[in-house]
């Protein structure tokens, strides 16, 4: 069985605080349609913006379903990093994520590992490669390093189009250690490649659509990745990180709140006009 995970948005209101309530009937919904866990403060959630304690928060909001939840912890001070890996520990979650140190060039490889182990020795971790964003590349040899000096990192969660970076972390671990696929375009042939689930942003307002892969890998499912990866490539142009919002509007029909500043919600006209073209494109597919 593969696990579908939604790194969930995170509700922001006018004045960029977070709103529960929205945030818990997303949860809800995403629950009901066959998501298994959903990421808090990952990328989708605009997680680089959110406090050490709004993380908690989002923490306490659903220390009802422990289990479902992973909490991203990575960042630049250390100290919050393993804060949060010890509130996670005493919340009991599914596990924490966490990316590498970003933003500072030239890092040596050693300064990463000891990164890792000293958050991932607090608490099962899912290393988090996100290249793009960070500017570092995850490869096994880290991973092995940090788990033989005590780390736990017990699976990775990648966010690059290299389908074959994913296979050596299936290959160089024991079938226990989860390689998860973040790029949306991917998830067919990933899981087809044998990946142990997908961490897909698109599932915030076209979960059926995931699941749809998923679960119908040998008839449908070349299909659905099609339309979903046309479907995300519309999204893109908008500004994903704000126009994820805007797509629960448009497709789920309810309201899930707003981005955080920098991340400017789109306009009237900006979602009006990304309807028209997501309607024009389901119509066509069906």
């Amino acid at each position: 069985m593969n696990d579908f995970i939604v790194p969930i948005v995170t509700p922001f209101t006018s004045d960029n605080t977070i709103d529960k309530a929205k945030l818990r009937r997303h949860a809800d919904y995403l629950f009901k349609n066959g998501v298994d866990q959903l990421l808090l403060a990952g990328s989708t959630g605009l997680g680089p913006s959110i406090s050490t304690n709004e993380k908690i928060s989002l923490l306490e909001e659903f220390e009802d379903l422990p289990d479902k939840v992973i909490l991203q912890v990575g960042g630049l001070d250390i100290e919050e990093s393993k804060s949060l890996a010890m509130a996670a520990k005493k919340h009991n979650i599914a596990a924490i994520a966490a990316l590498p140190p970003y933003y500072y060039p030239r890092v040596p490889e050693e300064w990463y590992s000891r990164y890792f182990r000293e958050i991932s020795e607090i608490y099962p971790t899912l290393a988090y490669n996100f290249p793009l964003t960070t500017g570092y590349n995850i490869f096994p040899p880290l991973i092995k390093k940090v788990n033989r000096e005590g780390g736990n990192i017990i699976g990775i969660k990648e966010t690059l189009p290299d389908l074959a970076h994913m296979l050596n972390f299936k290959w160089e671990f024991s079938p226990s250690f989860k390689v998860y696929c973040g790029p949306d375009p991917l998830i067919y042939p990933s899981i087809k490649a044998g990946m142990d689930g997908v961490v897909a942003g698109s599932g915030n307002y076209a979960p059926s659509l995931v699941n749809a892969i998923i679960s119908d890998m040998d008839n449908n499912g070349m299909k659905s990745q099609k339309t979903l990866s046309t479907l995300t490539s519309v999204v893109q142009k908008y500004g994903q990180w704000a126009a994820n919002y805007s797509m629960i509007r448009i497709l789920l029909k309810y309201d899930a709140g707003m981005p955080r500043s920098p991340m400017y919600a789109l306009s009237t006209e900006q979602e009006n006009a990304l309807e028209k073209e997501v309607t024009a494109l389901l119509n066509a597919k069906q």
